[in-house]
């Protein structure tokens, strides 16, 4: 097992990353509440939320190892999709956890991917103004990326993440043994992250991707865990430098989503997964980087062909989204500054820029030239 530790504004925690985590979690999470607990105090109540394939194949193995630690378990099911990150489904935690008699002692835990992870966190640090909560993804990009950090956060329909709140996790735990039940279509999606932390951080993680395209699509343990890892590791350094994005450091991981967003609020986030999204970002932003001068073409095609080889999509077309449709849904994203949106934008493969002078015609040239209908 692999332990990386976050700073944050309310203490250290860890991510523990290996194989056949799920039935640790007992043991792990004692020794971590132990830490924030009063040595004499009862074993706390567990909220497990998570969805309905997810609860099936894995809630019974971790609810066996926390009962077996004494703790009182509970679960609560979300719907699928990002349906779950929404206004209704928060107060549907509140008041589970309110007939559970839950208290401030008490643990709100996330089973399941970035939705699970965003919407959970979210209820717990506003449920009695904060309650412990404790993060296990069981996705890749959970694992690489939504776990850590401690964005939390629910959508409203002029767009996604609008409401949320910075609430670090007492511990995250990241199973990689679970990715191999991924479906072949969510584990590809996921991967457009990876490719993310390889082009704003690490270009020795993006020639890795470029050389084992195929062993980490087979999902190759070994593979597995040395990327999960390089991710973790990166995102620990950027969010412990800049939790709030008060730096503007963290900014950096948002590279290819100002576009990604747009994308998914256009299409009511139905048919095309956060993963794919941002692929399809990624196309546009270093493309937008291109006609700014910053990045090379060279630098563009190799983005591309790893993001194809990798089975990601390249294009919008696909989804038949009109131009001005998605510049409008980009200006209510919550990077703005100044009424102005603000790209991360690559000027080199391992190191991105953030710009907030782009002209809106050239956004709308990268649009189209994506695929977007004027």
């Amino acid at each position: 097992m692999k332990t990386i530790f976050v700073r944050s504004s309310q203490g250290k925690y860890a991510i523990h990353i290996g194989d056949r985590l799920l039935g640790k979690a007992g043991q792990i999470l004692t020794a971590v509440l132990q830490n924030s607990r009063q040595k004499k105090s009862l074993p706390p109540k567990i909220m497990i939320l998570s969805q309905r394939n997810i609860l099936t194949r894995y809630g019974r193995e971790v609810s066996r190892a926390l009962r077996k630690k004494g703790m009182q378990v509970f679960s609560h099911m979300l719907p699928e999709g990002e349906k779950a990150k929404s206004e209704r489904e928060l107060s549907k935690i509140y008041r589970v956890l309110l007939r559970h008699h839950f208290e401030r002692q008490d643990v709100v835990l996330a089973l399941g991917g970035g939705v699970v992870g965003d919407v959970a966190g979210y209820a717990a640090s506003t449920y009695l103004r904060g309650v412990p909560f404790i993060n296990i993804g069981t996705t890749l990009l959970a694992q690489v990326d939504s776990s850590i950090g401690g964005k939390t956060g629910i959508n409203l329909k002029e767009g996604k993440n609008l409401v949320g709140a910075f609430y670090p996790p007492k511990a995250v735990l990241s199973d990689t043994a679970v990715l191999k039940t991924l479906p072949s279509r969510e584990y590809r999606a996921s991967l457009a992250e990876v490719v993310k932390y390889g082009m704003i951080r690490d270009p020795q993680l993006f020639q890795l991707l470029e050389s084992r395209s195929q062993q980490i699509l087979a999902k190759e343990r070994k593979i597995l865990n040395r990327v999960v890892t390089a991710c973790a590791r990166i995102k620990a350094q950027v969010v412990s430098r800049d939790e709030k994005e008060t730096r503007g450091e963290r900014m950096i991981l948002n590279y290819g989503h100002t576009f990604g967003h747009a994308f998914e609020q256009a299409v009511g986030y139905q048919g095309i997964l956060h993963g794919e999204a941002v692929s399809a970002g990624m196309i546009c932003a270093a493309r937008l980087a291109c006609l700014l001068g910053l990045f090379s073409e060279a630098g563009f095609i190799r983005q591309r062909e790893l993001l194809r080889r990798l089975g990601l999509p390249i294009s919008i077309k696909p989804h038949r989204l009109k131009v001005e449709a998605l510049c409008r849904a980009m200006l209510h994203d919550k990077k703005r500054k100044g009424g102005k949106l603000r790209f991360v934008l690559p000027d080199r493969i391992g190191h991105v820029v953030i710009r907030d002078d782009v002209p809106m015609r050239l956004v709308r040239q990268v649009l189209v030239e994506a695929g977007g209908r004027v």
